[in-house]
C-alpha cells in the first residue's frame, strides 16, 4: 500500500511464482457468489468451522465466528436496526435502486449490478421494475426477510482489523476473500449483512456487543448451506483492467 503526493492511497502488486497450495481456492473463484436467499438452517461441523477459520486467519485481522443461537438472535436485532436506519435514508434507497438491473435485457447489456433473479426476484420490464420496487421495498417486509435469512444461517463471521488504516482494511479484504473461497470450495454459501457497521449510530453498539468497544468492525457475513442462486452478470477481465 502506497500513497501519492496528493495523499491518495493505491495498491502496488508485484506478480511472481508461488506454490500451488491454494489450488482449491483458485478453483472456487468462478463459482463464488453472494447467495442472498434463505439457507437450510443446518449447523456446520467442527471441522468445517475450523477450515473456514484457519483459511481466513491473517496477521492483523480478528475473525469472529458466531454460531450460538442466542448470540445470533442478539446480532439480528442490531442488523435490523442498521437496516431500518438505511431504509429511512432516501439517498441509500436511491443508490440501491440504481444498482438493480430489473430486466434481463439491461442485465445483459450492462453486465454489472444486481439482477433480480440473483436476489430471488423475477425479471421485470425496466419501466415496471422501479414501480414495483417502490411498492414492495418496505422496512417491515425487509426486516422480516432479513430475520428469516439470519435464522436460517449456520452462523455469522465478523472481520475486524487491528489497525484502522488502509493496510488494515486491505488485510480484512484478503481475509474475507479466502474465507469466501474456502466456503465455496466446501459447498457452503455466504452473503454480507453489513448493516450494523455501515450505519454510524449502530456501529458502536455492535462493537460493544462484540466486546470490542474500542475497535471498528469491518465486515459481517452470514454463512450456511443453500442451493446457489443465478449469477449476476459481470464484464470480462479485459474490459475492467487497464494494463
Amino acid at each position: 500500500v502506497q500513497s501519492d503526493a496528493a495523499g491518495d492511497f493505491f495498491i502496488r502488486i508485484t506478480l511472481g511464482h508461488g506454490d500451488r497450495t491454494d489450488g482449491m481456492l483458485c478453483g472456487a473463484i468462478p463459482m463464488r457468489q453472494s447467495t442472498k436467499s434463505e439457507y437450510d438452517g443446518t449447523p456446520l461441523s467442527a471441522a468445517e468451522l475450523h477450515q473456514l477459520e484457519e483459511c481466513a486467519a491473517r496477521e492483523g485481522v480478528n475473525v469472529l465466528l458466531i454460531t450460538e443461537r442466542r448470540s445470533l438472535d442478539q446480532a439480528l436485532k442490531l442488523i435490523q436496526a442498521g437496516n431500518s436506519a438505511q431504509m429511512d435514508d432516501p439517498d441509500f434507497v436511491d443508490e440501491l435502486k440504481s444498482w438493480i438491473r430489473f430486466s434481463a435485457k439491461t442485465s445483459i447489456k450492462q453486465a454489472d449490478g444486481l439482477s433480480g433473479p440473483s436476489a430471488g426476484n423475477p425479471s421485470s420490464p425496466d419501466w415496471l421494475g422501479p414501480i414495483l420496487f417502490n411498492l414492495m421495498f418496505k422496512k417491515k417486509t425487509e426486516n422480516r426477510k432479513i430475520a428469516k435469512q439470519v435464522v436460517s444461517s449456520a452462523g455469522l463471521a465478523v472481520f475486524v482489523a487491528e489497525d484502522e488504516t488502509p493496510e488494515g482494511w486491505i488485510e480484512v479484504g484478503r481475509s474475507f476473500e479466502r474465507f469466501a473461497l474456502m466456503a465455496t470450495a466446501l459447498g457452503l454459501c455466504h452473503a454480507h449483512v453489513n448493516m450494523p457497521i455501515e450505519v454510524r449510530t449502530v456501529r458502536p453498539e455492535f462493537a460493544k456487543w462484540l466486546g470490542m468497544a474500542e475497535r471498528r468492525p469491518d465486515l459481517v457475513v452470514r454463512f450456511g448451506r443453500a442451493e446457489p442462486m443465478p449469477m449476476s452478470l459481470r464484464r470480462s477481465v479485459d474490459e475492467v483492467i487497464i494494463a
